[in-house]
């Protein structure tokens, strides 16, 4: 009982704060920004939650403000403005402006269906699949998401690869009847901006959104990027911030795995708050970038867009990256940390972020789940599963008495002993599920749920490991005495 009662509390706890949010003031766009007390801020925060690295860049107009990096890159380098880091989601915003680009020269037209550029587009819904365009691709309103697609696909490959896996995935809702998150979705549009333009993903992006920037420091490939310095990437194991390997997944390039650094992006930024125009390199036409930032059920092309606030970011394993515009005051905020770890992603990474928005906006608000670690929380897990772990074992060395001590039972005692060694676990699961859901805020399967906690915190898989499967062997164990009449009442 007092397993299951700090299970359920461990992930109910998280949910508390979730929900918390705070809204843009009218602040003087042309205040002053207190540099200093935004590098207090950022040093100190990286102090409590143990954050190797970060990067970042200010903008406005079209000016830099302010770039700088802090802490390490890992192996001994600093962290410069200049550091290639994987950004996520935020290549989802290339891929969209790729396809703009294409459409302003007449290459592609969004509300045509998808198979007008790949005619051998497939997924398990016939009329779907005749019927999605690349505008609800872009606009995240397709019908499909990663709760009607399970495959998991080896990290080489191709983007043409995971286009022909889709012909397993399932519509969740009607096509075009809400937005649903779909990572997979921007793959496709990636493969139709290889099959329009007749270059690669990578050349194309390289050549045409790239180079015109001047994003000297940004890559597709990694390769590339780690004989510029690709950062380390970090997670957590209990807390403790440890070095791990970033996967790079090929076929993921144009929904989450380019590269690029804090100056790079401010580029980007500043671009993107000019109509497209980077010291005189324009991207699009005067009005195209309207075209990225109209919203449907709140997402553009590529870009969340609330009033006044037009952002992105991203999360990879061991990345967190966030872009974020307020078109009204004209700057640009770019923050990079080389710390991936879900609770990061939705505690310490979003309370370093909110506290460098109130000082660069002027405002008075207290950042979002301010005091709350990903660190400490993890040294509690760390001590609980621990316990957890010397409480299973002695279960697990105990089972051999369990025959004699059942002898003794009634078949309906026998029965509900059972029962308990499959309802913690399962129960425990049922919970882990559920909060998944909650951090990711739209419907995930429960292979991608769990691929999610492998990747993203392998301290709860271990801790799911531990709190599950010594249960789940006792209860089939002491089933198979019971069934095979090993278990008999005492004379």
């Amino acid at each position: 009982m007092f397993k299951k009662i700090l299970c359920v509390l461990l992930f109910l706890f998280p949910a508390l704060f979730l929900s918390t949010s705070a809204a843009i003031s009218s602040s003087d766009p042309q205040q002053e920004i207190d540099f200093g007390a935004l590098d207090a801020w950022i040093t100190g925060q990286m102090g409590q939650h143990g954050i190797p690295g970060i990067a970042l860049a200010v903008t406005r107009g079209e000016e830099i403000l302010y770039m700088k990096g802090y802490g390490t890159a890992g192996q001994g380098r600093p962290m410069t403005p200049q550091t290639p880091l994987y950004i996520g989601s935020q290549s989802k915003s290339f891929t969209a402006l790729a396809i703009a680009q294409l459409v302003e020269q007449g290459k592609v037209d969004v509300a045509l269906p998808v198979q007008s550029y790949i005619p051998w587009f497939r997924v398990a819904d016939e009329q779907a699949s005749r019927t999605i365009t690349l505008s609800h691709l872009l606009h995240h309103n397709s019908g499909l998401s990663e709760s009607g697609f399970s495959k998991v696909l080896p990290d080489e490959a191709t983007i043409e690869d995971v286009v022909r896996a889709l012909a397993e995935a399932k519509l969740t809702q009607p096509v075009g009847a809400t937005m649903q998150y779909f990572n997979y979705g921007y793959d496709v549009l990636a493969l139709v901006v290889e099959q329009v333009s007749g270059q690669s993903y990578a050349d194309y992006v390289q050549t045409h959104i790239f180079d015109p920037l001047q994003m000297r420091n940004s890559y597709t490939d990694p390769v590339l990027a780690r004989s510029d310095g690709l950062s380390q990437g970090y997670s957590r194991l209990f807390g403790f911030t440890i070095p791990r390997q970033q996967p790079h997944r090929v076929y993921e390039l144009g929904a989450g795995y380019l590269m690029s650094s804090a100056e790079d992006l401010a580029h980007y930024a500043i671009a993107m708050n000019n109509d497209a125009v980077y010291q005189g390199a324009a991207l699009l036409q005067p009005d195209g970038i309207q075209t990225l930032f109209y919203p449907v059920y709140g997402y553009g092309w590529g870009w969340f867009i609330a009033p006044d606030h037009i952002f992105h970011g991203g999360a990879n394993e061991t990345f967190k990256t966030f872009v974020d515009l307020y078109p009204s005051k004209d700057i640009g905020i770019v923050l990079l940390l080389n710390q991936g770890y879900m609770f990061d992603s939705y505690f310490s990474s979003d309370q370093i972020f909110g506290g460098v928005e109130d000082i660069i906006l002027g405002r008075n608000n207290d950042p979002p789940f301010k005091g709350l670690s990903p660190r400490w929380m993890g040294h509690i897990m760390g001590l609980f599963v621990l316990g957890l772990t010397i409480f299973q074992v002695r279960n697990l060395l105990g089972l051999r008495h369990w025959r004699v001590r059942a002898s003794r039972w009634t078949r309906r005692r026998k029965e509900e002993d059972i029962l308990i060694n499959f309802l913690i676990p399962s129960v425990m699961i049922a919970i882990i599920v559920w909060q998944v859901k909650g951090f990711f805020g739209y419907r995930v399967n429960l292979t991608y749920q769990l691929l999610i906690l492998l990747r993203f915190t392998p301290d709860i898989a271990f801790l799911c490991l531990i709190g599950t499967l010594p249960d789940y062997i006792a209860g089939l164990t002491k089933l198979a005495w019971v069934l095979a009449g090993k278990v008999k009442p005492s004379a």
